[in-house]
C-alpha cells in the first residue's frame, strides 16, 4: 500500500508525535508498503505523483516548517496521494476532531476514530458525563471558585490536551492560586495503582500497570525510558484484570470509538475501578503502552500497525 504518516503540527505533543511517526514508517516499510511521513505543518513542494515522493522522501525529512498555520495545503494535497494516512497525530488538531474531519472532507483515508467521538475524547469534561458512575468511579470535580481548604489535595489538568502536559496537584490554596486555571478541569486526588488499558475492535487488551519511582506519570515519565516500571501483563488478580477489562471496554462504547483507544484507570485499596481519561491516538513510540499490551497476545508492533489500518478501512 501507499501509506502517508502524518504527525506533528502546532501541538505541543507534536515531538512525541514525532517519535509515533518514526517507528510507524519504519515498521510499515519494512512490511512491504510504501511509506513517508509528512509533518502537518511542513512546506513541501507540490508532487503530483507517490512514486516520486517516495523517491524524494529523504529530502522531505529535512523540509522547511510554517508555524502559522494548523495544516498546510500542499501537506493535504500530498495526503490525498496515498491509499491511506495512518495518523500519528497526538494532540492539538491531530487529536481533537478538526484533522479527521478536514480528511473525511476531502474524501482521505485515515486510521483511527472518526471526528466525533475524537472530539469527544479530546475532552475530559465531557467524556466523564458520559461515564455512569455505577459503571466506572468518577473523581469529584470542582469549579474553581468553589475550592475550599478542605477539598485538598486536588489535581489540575488542561481540559483538552495530553502526555499529561500542564498537570499539577497543589496541596494547599496557596499553590492552588499560583496556577492558571483557564480551561481547566479540578479534581479530588485519586490515590491507588494505575493502570492502562488499550482496545481494538471494542476488545480490551491486558492491563498493563504503570509504577512511577518518583513523582507521577507526566510527560517525561511517558518518553523517557527507566522512569517508570511498565508491567505487562500486570500482576494483579483475575477478578480486577477482568474488571479492568470491562471498564475499558465501556468507556471505548460509551465514547463511541470506532477503531481503536486506550484508557487509563485508578484502582484504589478496596479494589474500585476509578476512570481518569481516555485517549484516542494511543502513542506508538518506543515506550508506547499500547504496543506493549499487544505484544501481550502475540501482535508485534508492525501487526498491530496493519491491524488498524484494515480496521480503518472498514469503519
Amino acid at each position: 500500500m501507499n501509506i502517508i504518516v502524518l504527525f506533528g503540527g502546532l501541538s505541543p505533543e507534536a515531538e512525541v508525535s514525532a517519535s509515533s511517526a518514526q517507528q510507524i514508517s519504519e515498521h510499515l516499510e519494512k512490511a512491504g508498503h510504501h511509506v513517508v511521513a509528512l509533518n502537518l505543518i511542513g512546506t513541501y513542494q507540490n508532487v503530483e505523483d507517490f512514486e516520486q515522493l517516495y523517491q524524494l522522501k529523504e529530502n522531505l525529512a529535512a523540509v522547511s516548517i510554517d508555524k502559522t498555520v494548523e495544516i498546510t495545503e500542499n501537506t493535504l494535497k500530498l495526503a490525498k496521494l496515498a491509499d491511506i494516512c495512518f495518523l500519528a497525530t497526538h494532540g492539538g488538531i491531530g487529536e481533537n476532531g478538526q484533522l479527521q474531519a478536514l480528511l473525511g472532507l476531502n474524501q482521505i483515508k485515515f486510521t483511527g476514530n472518526h471526528f466525533l467521538s475524537t472530539a469527544v475524547a479530546m475532552d475530559k469534561a465531557l467524556t466523564k458525563k458520559l461515564m455512569d458512575p455505577e459503571e466506572v468511579g468518577i473523581a469529584k470535580e470542582f469549579a474553581a471558585n468553589e475550592v475550599t481548604a478542605a477539598d485538598f489535595p486536588l489535581v489540575v489538568k488542561p481540559n483538552a490536551s495530553g502526555s499529561s502536559i500542564g498537570v499539577h496537584f497543589p496541596e494547599n490554596m496557596e499553590a492552588f492560586r499560583t496556577l492558571d486555571l483557564n480551561d481547566v478541569l479540578i479534581e479530588q486526588q485519586l490515590f491507588g495503582r494505575e493502570f492502562s488499558v488499550g482496545v481494538i475492535d471494542g476488545v480490551a487488551l491486558p492491563p498493563i500497570e504503570i509504577v512511577a519511582t518518583e513523582g507521577f506519570y507526566d510527560y517525561e515519565a511517558k518518553y523517557k525510558p527507566g522512569i517508570v516500571q511498565e508491567i505487562c501483563p500486570a500482576d494483579i488478580s483475575e477478578n480486577i484484570d477482568k474488571k479492568l477489562r470491562i471498564a475499558a471496554e465501556y468507556c471505548h462504547k460509551q465514547i463511541g470509538f470506532e477503531v481503536y483507544s486506550r484508557a487509563e484507570f485508578i484502582v484504589d485499596k478496596d479494589e474500585k475501578i476509578w476512570f481518569i481519561e481516555s485517549n484516542s491516538i494511543p502513542g506508538m513510540t518506543p515506550t508506547s503502552l499500547l504496543p506493549q499490551e499487544a505484544a501481550v497476545i502475540g501482535m508485534n508492533y508492525t501487526e498491530l500497525c496493519e491491524k488498524i489500518i484494515e480496521l480503518s478501512l472498514k469503519a
